[in-house]
This record gives structure tokens, sequence and C-alpha cells, in this order.
């Protein structure tokens, strides 16, 4: 009753400053409050904070007045008095509101610990309390002579499946009965029980995830996507490789550049670049020369061991001509090629200008 009587008084006050603004019928009991609210309709927001390189700017004196907290040496200067409570906030509307919440409110969860007059509102934060007097964590597995603790209740839901009597988790291998409670065990045995082995060609792979991707090689219904560059009669499973192989074979795109110092070579593809720094920068030993009239007698200049090794056959090996019947047409061009589709390429690679001739 006594709160009835007060709405009731409340509505009886006079008012008599009120708002002319279209549409708006608030009304105040004093005039400042009145010119207050007015600035609210325009865009005029006269109070600005004087610090340099602010530029913030209020319509009201009480904003610019919370606002200036942030500008101080303590940034939330209104302090819970609460016992054993450290909050503090930059408002005091929010530090009533947090008294309102936390304080003002019934909290029948009561800690039952000796010495500990903590009191909750939910019983899960009575619980996540009682975990700093016990030293476990607030999910308990309740099975017997276990004694295990988890901070979530997905993880004790794994942790029970250790308590099942029959594994969940079995291997699809032929032959195989292997069985395990969890499925990271089942994984690990994958890796290491049995090797990733096509049934159809018997090509070993790395894992058995690249044994499903090898498998698709297989399927006679499999996407292929063929070159249609230039009459290669190229084709790919996937669309990137085929991107690649127009990069680096019908575009010769070379965007591997080797960084070593000194060196200005380019390559086609990741992995030649990688071959190349190995062989020459960092492992650059000559290749033994290998003795081409062994069992005869005498030797000639270049079978004997320390015979210089060129730098061709450095990087290629000795005996470079060995099957290599076809020479490149080039004047002064050493190179030669055991297939004709190998000097194509090499006559792209490295002298462009004759095929700019043969298109001509």
């Amino acid at each position: 009753m006594e709160v009835k009587s007060m709405i009731i008084f409340d509505e009886k006050v006079e008012r008599p400053w009120k708002c002319n603004y279209e549409g708006c019928d608030k009304a105040f009991k004093v005039n400042f409050k009145l010119k207050r609210h007015q600035i609210s309709h325009t865009d005029a927001r006269p109070f600005k904070c004087p610090v340099s390189k602010c530029g913030k700017s209020y319509k009201r004196l009480d904003h610019l007045q919370m606002h200036a907290i942030v500008h101080g040496q303590d940034t939330k200067p209104f302090k819970c008095q609460m016992i054993g409570c450290k909050s503090s906030f930059s408002t005091k509307h929010h530090l009533l509101r947090h008294k309102k919440q936390i304080h003002d409110i019934n909290r029948p969860y009561k800690c039952d610990n000796v010495g500990c007059d903590e009191s909750f509102t939910q019983e899960y934060n009575l619980r996540k309390h009682k975990t700093t007097h016990t030293g476990k964590k607030l999910y308990l597995c309740n099975k017997l002579d276990c004694d295990k603790s988890f901070s979530t209740s997905t993880k004790l839901r794994i942790h029970e499946r250790v308590h099942f009597d029959q594994n969940r988790w079995r291997c699809t291998f032929q032959q195989c009965e292997s069985e395990f409670s969890k499925v990271s065990e089942l994984q690990a045995h994958l890796r290491t029980a049995h090797k990733a082995i096509c049934e159809i060609c018997n090509k070993q792979v790395k894992n058995i995830k690249s044994l499903r991707r090898h498998m698709q090689t297989h399927n006679p219904d499999r996407i292929m996507y063929p070159c249609e560059l230039d009459n290669c009669d190229k084709y790919y499973y996937e669309e990137k490789t085929l991107y690649k192989h127009i990069k680096a074979v019908h575009e010769n795109n070379r965007s591997f550049i080797c960084d070593e110092v000194g060196c200005k070579k380019s390559f086609t593809y990741k992995h030649v670049l990688n071959k190349h720094i190995i062989a020459v920068h960092k492992d650059p030993r000559p290749r033994k020369v290998r003795k081409l009239n062994e069992g005869e007698e005498g030797e000639g200049e270049e079978d004997k061991p320390n015979h210089k090794v060129t730098k061709l056959e450095h990087l290629t090996g000795f005996g470079y001509d060995k099957g290599r019947n076809i020479e490149c047409i080039v004047k002064g061009c050493t190179y030669k090629f055991k297939r004709q589709y190998d000097l194509n390429r090499h006559l792209k690679s490295k002298h462009p200008e004759i095929n700019e001739i043969n298109e001509n």
C-alpha cells in the first residue's frame, strides 16, 4: 500500500516546464532540466573536453564529467565498500547497480566449509567455489577408485569412456582385431601398425589420408582436366595441378628464384629449386669421376681420378654424352638430349627466339 500511495503522490507533482518541440510531451519541475533536455533535440554538443588532442564533446555536463575520468590517474574511482569486495567502477551509477545485483539480494547457497562465510545466488557458483577448498576441479568422476576431476563437463564425459566394459573404436583393416577405448589410440595404431599400401597398384604412401587421395586415381569415373594448349596431350586429376603445368611449361613462369648471393637462377617448380640449393650451395661436392676404360692398358687424360670436372659435368654427372644423341640446333649450345620432347622444352626455355622464328 505504501508503494501505491507513493506512485499516486508522484503523479500529482506539478511539472510546469514543458518541452515545446513537436511530438515531445516531456515536462520538468525546474527550468534547467528543461533546457538540458531541449539540447537533445539539436545537434549541439556544447560541453567539450579540455584535454588537447581528445576532441570529445557532449550534450550534458554530467556526461563530460564522466568522460573526464579516463584522463585521470584512477579510471575507476568508485570503490565498493563491502567487506571482501574489491570491485571498482568508473561511474557512481555502475557502483550502485553492482551493490544492488551482488550485495543486496538473497544468496541461499552458502559454503559449509569451516571458517568460510561465502554465499552465492546459484548452486553452480557454490560448487565452483568449493574447488578452492578441495584442490580438485569442478567435475568429479563418480566411478569407484577413480579420483580424477575436470574443469568442464565435456572433458569428464570423454574421460568416462575409459571405464566402459567394451572398447568403442575398432580397426577396420582386414585380419586386424585391435580395439581401443579412445579414437586417438586408434589413430596412433593406424599410423604405426599398418602401412598405407594401395591394393590395386601396391604403391605405398605416407598415411591413410594420402592413400584415400591416391585411390581416386584408380576411379574410372574421376573427372580429368586435359591441357588444351599447343597440342599438349597432358591431363591431370586436379585443376590446380593443371594450372601449375600451364604456368611452368607453356608460359615458362620461373617464379622460384634462388636467393643465394651471386646466383640468379630461376625455376618453374619449388622442389627443383630446393634440389638446386642442396646440390650447388649447401653441398657442392664434385662427383666422383668413373674410369671408363677400366681394365684396359693405359688411361686417357679424362679417365684419371684427378681429372678436373667441368661445370657441365659437375651439374649433370660424368658421362653426360652417353645416350644423348639429339644435339641443340643453336650454334654454340652444348646441350644434348635423349628425347625430342626434351629438346623442344629446352628451346622454349633457353632459346625463345627460335620459337618466335618458327611461329612466324
